[in-house]
């Protein structure tokens, strides 16, 4: 963004839930156990140190897009 702001997207609507996992309130209802907690807790707390630290669009920006080079039929998606 012009303005150096970040954006962050999960890629999944089950963050919260795994923040949850291995806890009293259980994410274990959810199939995630205490690592998957961890590792979210330990991603999060990144996150918010670089959002903190700021602008993180400007520190942190945003990687070139690789699809063509990943994805041998790539002519036909739409990054």
């Amino acid at each position: 963004m012009a303005s150096g702001a970040g954006v962050f997207a999960s890629g999944t609507m089950r963050w919260v839930e795994a923040l949850m996992a291995g806890t009293r309130d259980n994410g274990r209802d959810h199939r995630m156990d205490a690592r998957t907690g961890a590792f979210v807790t330990r991603v999060t707390e990144n996150l918010l140190r670089a959002f903190a630290a700021g602008p993180a669009g400007r520190d942190k920006p945003r990687p070139e897009d690789n699809v063509r080079a990943v994805y041998s039929g790539a002519s036909r998606v739409r990054a």
